[in-house]
């Protein structure tokens, strides 16, 4: 029977961790797709190509949320830190004032270095849970 809870239990972390997984991966495709979008940004777009790099980020801001929400689930019980609802991922209000109203090359280039940074804390992200799937023998 403990035998059982434990499979279980274990079943339940893997799972869990491999929806999170999931979720990484598409916050970094979708960070991946802003950046290029952000690029052409800065080499001469406009307010379309702005948009479609905030709307990329908005997306990559709705998975990662979305992997929080899951890894809280595996979190400690004395640890009472609300991880899903912590903003990971924001331009803020004066940066995309500056990108959409001042769209130019400084705040394009802003925008970039917060996407570049944003995408280095997913890909870390990435490789820890992968490390945690291949401790418990679940590699992808």
């Amino acid at each position: 029977m403990e035998e059982q809870r434990a499979i279980a239990e274990k079943r339940k972390v893997i799972d869990t961790t491999k929806r999170a997984l999931k979720c990484l991966k598409a916050a970094k495709a979708d960070l991946d797709s802003a950046r290029r979008w952000g690029i052409l940004d800065v080499i001469g777009g406009m307010y379309v190509i702005s948009g479609i790099k905030l709307i990329k980020m908005e997306a990559a801001k709705k998975h990662i949320h979305e992997a929080m929400t899951e890894l809280q689930k595996l979190r400690n019980e004395n640890d009472h830190t609300d991880y899903a609802n912590k903003n990971y991922s924001r331009l803020g209000l004066l940066g995309i004032g500056f990108d959409f109203g001042f769209d130019g090359v400084g705040p394009d280039v802003y925008a970039q270095f917060r996407i570049e940074g944003l995408r280095a804390r997913v890909i870390e992200a990435i490789k820890r849970v992968e490390m945690i799937l291949q401790e418990i023998g679940e590699a992808e």
